[in-house]
């Protein structure tokens, strides 16, 4: 289930948590574990100190919808799940675990005893997240606040958290669909986008920055280019792996200005960017790369105005 954005609001008939900052993922229990991201991917393989979260859980077979996080002095930290999902070696994975050991963060509860209770109200799911999940080092409960969702709001934008989100008391649980039970108030606006070709630094040495799209319909719709974010070992290895999907094809329409510098891929690699608000034209206006997103498929990568 995924929620619409909104402007920050009060109301007794919702509860307000953090939105928390890292991989989505619903786990799968019942004598054993399995996290699928959403489109599928079992990314559990990739934080092996979660194996172990059919231990923490009852009522069996279950199905509890959360966020993979790993804190760093206390907060979330979006480099450090980018840095442990990029890990595909087995000693590096392992021994991320250990270095950055991520929490499944537990915030709605989907299938008890292998019955569905996705048509309950979202209070009384929340009750029974409560009755089967025994809280620690691997597992914590999502908690949330009722009727003080702007005072909420201000406090994480405060601590510089990605931003809240507010549940009605009363919302079912809709699997696969955005809705307006669920609003998501940010502190500053993110898109999941797909990396449509790059352009060299003026040296043309490095990487200047990334051609951005998304999708609109059955095409793609060019969002702009981001040159900031990401560390200069992060755009080695963007250049790296860009190289290797090069294409002579022009994958999507750009301003005149922008075509000869252009080096066109493969639409095939997700990032996510930060950015404060959109033009008049719909191209972000200055957006802050924040990492690739192996977990995301580029067709769920919308336009950023109509996210």
């Amino acid at each position: 289930m995924l929620a619409v954005s909104s402007e920050p609001f009060d109301s007794p008939g919702h509860l307000y948590e953090i939105k928390w900052d890292g991989y989505r993922g619903l786990a799968y229990l019942d004598g054993g574990t399995e996290i699928l991201s959403r489109n599928l991917l079992d990314i559990g393989l990739k934080f092996p100190e979660l194996g172990q979260l059919h231990k923490k859980v009852g009522g069996q077979p279950a199905i509890i919808d959360g966020e993979i996080v790993v804190f760093e002095n206390g907060k979330p930290s979006f480099a450090g799940i980018q840095s442990r999902g990029r890990s595909a070696l087995p000693g590096r994975i392992n021994q991320g675990s250990i270095e950055r050991p991520a929490v499944f963060v537990a915030f709605d509860v989907l299938y008890r005893e292998g019955k569905s209770v996705m048509d309950l109200p979202l209070g009384e799911r929340k009750k029974l997240l409560g009755e089967i999940v025994s809280p620690g080092d691997e597992i914590i409960l999502s908690q949330y606040i009722s009727e003080s969702g702007v005072d909420f709001y201000n406090a994480c934008a405060g601590e510089d958290l990605e931003g809240v989100v507010a549940k009605a008391l009363e919302s079912p649980y809709l699997p696969g669909r955005r809705s307006p039970y669920w609003k998501k108030f940010r502190h500053t606006q993110e898109a999941d986008l797909i990396i449509c070709g790059y352009q060299p630094s003026r040296d043309g040495r490095s990487l200047g920055s990334l051609v951005l799209g998304a999708s609109l319909e059955d095409r793609l719709v060019y969002q702009g280019k981001v040159g900031t974010g990401f560390s200069n070992s992060e755009a080695e290895s963007l250049l790296d792996a860009l190289g290797k999907i090069e294409t002579n094809f022009a994958v999507l329409n750009v301003p005149p200005a922008e075509k000869k510098q252009t080096r066109w891929v493969k639409p095939l690699l997700v990032c996510t960017v930060n950015y404060l608000t959109t033009t008049a034209e719909g191209y972000l206006r200055h957006p802050v790369y924040r990492g690739l997103r192996w977990d995301k498929s580029p067709g769920e990568c919308l336009v950023a105005t109509e996210q």
